[in-house]
């Protein structure tokens, strides 16, 4: 038997045998990678309102969302059939390399594209703005590529620190890109207006973390397989059975299982599929829509009229990226008063009763008198937030946990990520159900 083919003793011991060392070193790598499969998206929409104030007439904000969305669920649907046929480094430079041109080129049309500009008012070109939105659904698609070879990657490797590493990634990013924008348009010393410095310093800082993206590919394991030794025949799964605890030597006889097909698959992550979907679908149907509609109470806020409310949704989606980052990056809350795999549709569908609580804040901003509704908003977003954090972490930890092989973790973490995107895009357009009676 070859030096190659033969489980070391050491991998052994580590609890897995056959798949080498352990990826405790591989947690800062796989944070940063979860920062880039959400930096594009969350820096376009950021800047939303400049697309918006560029684009007038066309519903840029809905149309455009929803052409990402809906490219988005396409790409990661076709990603959970073939995903693991496509050759991972090659995917991986080439849909990172076009999020980063077409998170240039669409402010780019929407700067130079106008066809006249007087005084305040723009008159948009319709072909900047169709090749704005072609960018946008060629990002989605761009997005859903690369997100769900992270996420298969991290389901594969059987090390749930590294999933829980992606989604804290993606929390950050939430954060940085309010703050980086802000401060962008203060030093400006305008921070009412777009511009061009604001936005291509906004939009350029994206890029270069892209380019550092590119850059660190080298450090990506391209799968599983890069932490893992030859496959075991059954000479060595014997030997390690013989010579070892058999709850170690079942890892070795997984190399020798053969991959289930996708029904068999869906069928063992089905719950946590329901759950992640769930988790985002109420989510996007209060935030930021609903939220973003209530109405201040504290003196700050109503004596600088329409900024004044302007300032107090920025303050009241802070809210949300900071706990969202909090809830992400410390899962084991719930772990520690019994939330397990099979208990995490508790907290999930509890999630529920922020619906008609965010509908309540918004339809009566004075039952409470000043400023207690707005301190009872305050909470009730870090409560939200947080616990959107904590069960989209851990649903998406258990999901590739509930199979075995390593080739059927690829494949459940990226539909987990396809059910995570099915549950935005539903939560996007049940969030206007929430609106009927209000005019």
């Amino acid at each position: 038997m070859t030096a190659g083919s033969t489980v070391s003793s050491a991998s052994v011991e580590d609890g897995r045998a056959g798949f080498g060392p352990p990826m405790t070193g591989l947690v800062p790598l796989f944070t940063m990678l979860g920062f880039l499969t959400l930096a594009a998206w969350n820096f376009y929409l950021t800047a939303v309102g400049f697309f918006a104030l560029w684009f007038p007439g066309y519903q840029w904000a809905f149309v455009a969302s929803m052409t990402y969305q809906a490219m988005n669920v396409l790409g990661t649907s076709t990603m959970v059939k073939v995903g693991q046929k496509v050759p991972f480094r090659a995917a991986y430079l080439t849909s990172l390399t076009i999020q980063m041109v077409m998170i240039l080129m669409m402010p780019m049309l929407a700067f130079w594209s106008p066809k006249e500009v007087h005084g305040e008012e723009v008159i948009p070109s319709t072909w900047g703005f169709a090749a704005a939105l072609c960018c946008c659904a060629v990002l989605g698609l761009a997005e859903s590529c690369f997100t769900s070879l992270i996420c298969g990657l991290a389901g594969s490797m059987g090390d749930p620190k590294l999933m829980g590493a992606i989604m804290t990634g993606q929390g950050i990013v939430g954060v940085v890109c309010p703050v980086l924008m802000l401060s962008l348009k203060f030093l400006s010393g305008d921070p009412m207006q777009w511009k061009y410095q604001v936005v291509f310093g906004f939009f350029g800082f994206c890029a270069a973390m892209q380019v550092l993206g590119l850059f660190v590919v080298r450090y990506v394991p391209t799968s599983h397989q890069d932490h893992r030794l030859a496959e075991a025949t059954m000479v060595d799964v014997v030997r390690s059975f013989t010579s070892t605890a058999s709850a170690r030597s079942i890892d070795s006889a997984r190399l020798l299982r053969t991959e289930r097909n996708l029904s068999a698959v869906l069928q063992d992550v089905w719950p946590q599929l329901v759950n992640i979907c769930m988790i985002f679908v109420v989510t996007f149907v209060v935030f930021p829509g609903v939220a973003a509609s209530w109405a201040p109470q504290l003196e700050f806020f109503t004596s600088k009229g329409r900024l004044g409310q302007d300032w107090y949704t920025t303050l009241v989606v802070g809210i949300f990226q900071i706990f969202d980052v909090v809830g992400r990056s410390t899962p084991k809350a719930l772990e520690k008063i019994g939330i397990s795999a099979s208990r995490l549709f508790i907290p999930v569908w509890l999630r529920c009763l922020f619906i008609p609580a965010f509908m309540l804040l918004q339809r009566y901003p004075g039952s409470l008198p000043a400023p207690w509704q707005d301190y009872l908003a305050f909470a009730t977003m870090a409560l939200f937030a947080a616990s959107n954090g904590w069960c989209s972490t851990l649903s998406m930890i258990y999901g590739p946990q509930q199979v075995q092989h390593p080739d059927e973790q690829h494949r459940a973490g990226v539909i987990m990520e396809l059910g995570l995107i099915l549950g935005i895009f539903a939560g996007s357009v049940l969030a206007l159900l929430t609106q009927l009676g209000i005019h």
